[in-house]
């Protein structure tokens, strides 16, 4: 068996990397592709965290994992939950590494909590709750807490212009409890395969990509000193590169990002567009109408965030309780309480562009019967096609995705969106806060990045090739990883071994393996409910800028 160690940089793309590598910045990195192989690595369809992440894990795509976005409709409900493990049913990567032997240290990814059991050790990411057991074993936090410290499960919330000097350097501070984390986790485990994440780079561009691009937003001018961007990823690359020196001889390294980064310019406001085309209707009761009065004259979430960050209450709403945010925004805004769904046909929630039919059996108040769904998804993939920026007449979308084309088909699929939108780069959809703003294409006014599908992939060791490699995918890096640590696959995937990653020795002495087919593995997790789990995680989202 070969080690391999895993680096997830979250967002990472190629045009900060090669830009940082050719000023000297990034030695560590700088170092690998000199030794290595490396290539684009195409993230999943949508290219979003929790969604690509769990594809990662389990090597199958999300129209068969089941996660599409951080959060996922409360069945019974219109109410919107937010994802966790309990909800991946099949095994993951260091499980099937697990059961053929290795022993597995797993540390900050998202979407591994509550934690599972595992050969080894694990450490939580996003959507943790710092109050449960976010280690396996349990008592792994205690230790971590009293000899490293508290472990930075989700980055620090952004809070606004006026704090981004102290918030750059508390997401320095984060990234360095992950690396004295691993390490000591790494000097007292006995460890064949080490997945570590790092979400900082992932926050930095939401908030600062345009101090990289250069390109004035006309609603979003935050500057900084210097390159932030650059700044957190030198960091980065400087913990791994101390982790790298500290790896046992022959240790395969490889670093891989869920997808990655480019500019933000436009949001879309897919509900507002529903609304007016007739396909979602509002009630007719008199708070609900003085709402949409409101609404029309301005009073949204995004006029209302400039006055937010300036009276520097992002961070207070960041730390309020779900319910009680949710009771002031249902209360000052519109939004899905003031829905008649007994009239809606299609809804949005995401931010990666989910269209929903309230679908009879489906959704607790459906009116769409299945025999119309396919007619009516029909026609709304032809109107949405035709929908344009009205600044510049560009179209606003790139294509359009039927759940049919995420997966061979599946228990997930039943509750997947009719349709998935992929905007154009520069746009993002917004669907999360029901009714964000008063025009459908507005100019972004809460960040200036956002996610595009091309990661990096980067791998270096004893059997790795030399050079670029094309075509890889985020959804093969199970196969490719196992076959690293030359451990059987699992058949069934959606993802391959990426064999052009390796060299012809190594394929010649280690041909792929395949382990007899099984059935899929249950979480063995009880489900997370109550409003304090829900609150606690919305409200990390909502820091993170997601929500």
């Amino acid at each position: 068996m070969s080690r391999v160690a895993i680096f997830g940089l979250d967002g990472a793309t190629f045009e900060i990397v090669r830009h940082g590598c050719e000023r000297g910045e990034l030695p560590t990195i700088a170092r690998l592709l000199d030794r290595g192989a490396c290539g684009t690595l195409e993230s999943t369809v949508p290219p979003i965290t929790a969604a690509a992440w769990t594809t990662f894990q389990t090597g199958v795509l999300p129209g068969r994992h089941g996660i599409l976005d951080w959060l996922v409709r409360e069945e019974g409900s219109y109410r919107l939950r937010l994802v966790n493990s309990t909800r991946v049913r099949q095994k993951r990567l260091w499980d099937y590494a697990g059961d053929q032997g290795a022993r597995v240290a797993v540390i900050g990814l998202p979407v591994t909590f509550p934690p599972r059991p595992v050969n080894g050790v694990l450490v939580s990411g996003p959507l943790t709750l710092a109050e449960e057991g976010y280690t396996y074993p349990a008592e792994l936090a205690g230790e971590l807490e009293t000899q490293v410290g508290q472990f930075p499960c989700f980055p620090e919330h952004w809070r606004g212009r006026y704090e981004l000097e102290a918030w750059l350097e508390r997401l320095k501070r984060t990234i360095d409890l992950r690396e004295r984390t691993t390490r000591h986790l790494l000097q007292k485990e006995a460890w064949d395969l080490l997945v570590l994440h790092f979400m900082e780079t992932d926050s930095v561009q939401h908030q600062l990509w345009h101090l990289h691009d250069r390109v004035v937003r006309p609603r979003y001018r935050l500057q900084a000193k210097g390159d932030p961007i650059l700044a957190i990823y030198k960091v980065v690359d400087a913990a791994i590169g101390r982790l790298v020196d500290a790896l046992p001889a022959g240790t395969t390294v490889l670093l891989v990002s869920d997808h990655g980064f480019g500019p933000l310019h436009w949001n879309v406001s897919l509900n507002l567009w529903l609304l007016e085309a007739g396909y979602l209707v509002l009630k007719a009761r008199p708070a609900s109408l003085l709402k949409r009065a409101a609404f029309r004259l301005g009073l949204t979430q995004e006029r209302l965030f400039p006055w937010a960050e300036w009276l520097r209450i992002l961070g207070k709403g960041a730390q309020m309780r779900h319910d009680e945010l949710h009771d002031l925004m249902g209360t000052a805004f519109l939004s899905f309480e003031d829905v008649d769904w007994h009239r809606t046909r299609a809804y949005s929630y995401g931010n990666v562009g989910q269209v929903f039919l309230n679908r009879v059996g489906r959704e607790p108040q459906g009116i769409v019967e299945s025999a119309d769904a396919a007619g009516l998804t029909c026609e709304l993939a032809g109107a949405l096609a035709k929908l344009v920026n009205p600044a510049n007449g560009e179209p606003v979308l790139e294509r359009i995705w039927r759940k049919e084309d995420l997966s061979r088909g599946g228990e997930a699929l039943a509750q997947a969106p009719e349709l998935l939108l992929a905007p154009r780069r520069g746009y993002m959809t917004l669907g999360a806060t029901d009714f964000p703003a008063g025009r459908i294409v507005t100019p972004a006014f809460a960040g200036s990045g956002w996610h595009e599908p091309l990661g990096i992939l980067i791998a270096a060791g004893e059997g790795i090739a030399h050079g670029e490699v094309a075509g890889a995918r985020l959804v093969d890096m199970l196969p490719t990883v196992l076959h690293a640590m030359n451990l059987a696959v699992p058949p069934g995937l959606d993802g391959r071994a990426v064999e052009e990653l390796f060299d012809e020795d190594y394929l010649a002495c280690h041909p792929i393996r395949f382990l007899p087919p099984e059935g899929g593995v249950e979480s063995g997790v009880e489900g997370l409910e109550g409003e304090d789990w829900d609150a606690q995680l919305r409200r990390r989202l909502r820091g993170l800028g997601y929500l």
